[in-house]
């Protein structure tokens, strides 16, 4: 699980950062204030409390012991507008504080069950290929772009075969009915470390307590396209929402370097706390503004040898860039 000599802010290909993020963007032209993925969010207070189940094999101290943590919910589509009654990708990133509300590590999740693709050119082929499905207007605009972009989609499969699951996970989900009733994946490999350093590979995902719960579509209907932030809004009202931070250790036969692979859901299966959301953030506009970053890790945790993650923080660095500029 060495990591790899290559620049991981260029691509085998040869594409940088900053033109992958060109290319998200006239997949789906953003505000220029907004992330260039995941562009409508709300971001919320919480607590995570640890089960002690993995304080044995790691010592990041924010997933052994009870700390504060922001939590951004959000809609996958760059585009701020987007609807949330249709199928698509919807995000839960979390951020663990110290005790001055700095970011100690951020988890990064969707409700993808594995990335889309093992190598950054695939992931940014299948954006195009969603920003075509999307295309806004009339019902024929819309037409010419589903034709569009099962071209595309054909195109994306042919050139990038590993993304075969992921699609066929993702045609297989429907809308979720609120953000409080989907489970969201990290879909990276990293590694914990003990206090000896001995080193153990594991994902991590976040389970909802009340369940995985699909929007009807003939409800969906009567709902606005942003239903989802109000929808949190007004169940927090009633208590805390929870999530079960669960990680799954690997098997020494299981790919580190791959995200578009999934490890066998009989590996071990270990809730590492609970995750209380509860409240809409006082500090929404300070949050809006930071990245959550998933190589951000604590002391006690770290990156495997999968190249995906580090060209992800770098195309964030760019975004940021461009998001924060006067």
């Amino acid at each position: 699980m060495a990591q790899s000599s290559q620049d991981s802010s260029v691509t085998k290909d040869g594409m940088t950062a900053a033109q992958a993020v060109d290319r998200i963007e006239a997949a789906a032209p953003p505000r220029p204030h907004d992330r260039r993925l995941h562009a409508r969010g709300a971001v919320y207070d919480a607590r995570f409390v640890p089960s002690g189940q993995v304080s044995r094999w790691t010592t990041a101290a924010c997933l052994t012991a009870e700390s504060e943590a922001v939590v951004r919910f959000s809609n996958g589509s760059g585009r701020y507008d987007a609807d949330d009654r249709a199928r698509g990708v919807r995000g839960m990133a979390v951020k663990f504080l110290d005790d001055a509300h700095k970011g100690v590590m951020d988890l990064v999740a969707a409700t993808f069950r594995v990335f889309p693709s093992h190598n950054p050119e695939g992931f940014i082929d299948l954006v195009e290929a969603l920003g075509k499905a999307g295309t806004e207007g009339g019902l024929a605009d819309r037409a010419k772009g589903k034709l569009a972009a099962a071209g595309k989609f054909a195109t994306v499969l042919a050139q990038h075969p590993e993304s075969r699951g992921a699609l066929k996970s993702f045609a297989g989900q429907q809308a979720p009915a609120s953000f409080a009733t989907a489970r969201y994946d990290g879909l990276h490999a990293f590694v914990l470390v003990d206090e000896a350093g001995e080193r153990r590979p594991f994902r991590y995902r976040l389970v909802p307590q009340l369940g995985e719960v699909e929007l009807d579509s003939a409800y969906g209907e009567t709902l606005p396209p942003d239903f989802l932030i109000g929808d949190l809004d007004s169940r927090l009202t009633t208590g805390p929402l929870s999530f079960t931070l669960v990680f799954q250790l690997a098997d020494p036969t299981d790919p580190t370097h791959d995200p578009s692979q999934a490890w066998p859901e009989h590996r071990p299966l270990i809730p590492a706390g609970q995750l209380h959301v509860t409240a809409r953030s006082a500090r929404e506009d300070h949050w809006q503004q930071q990245v959550f970053d998933p190589t951000r890790l604590a002391p006690g945790v770290e990156l495997s040898d999968d190249e995906m993650v580090t060209f992800r923080r770098h195309a964030y660095s760019v975004s940021a860039d461009r998001r924060l500029a006067p």
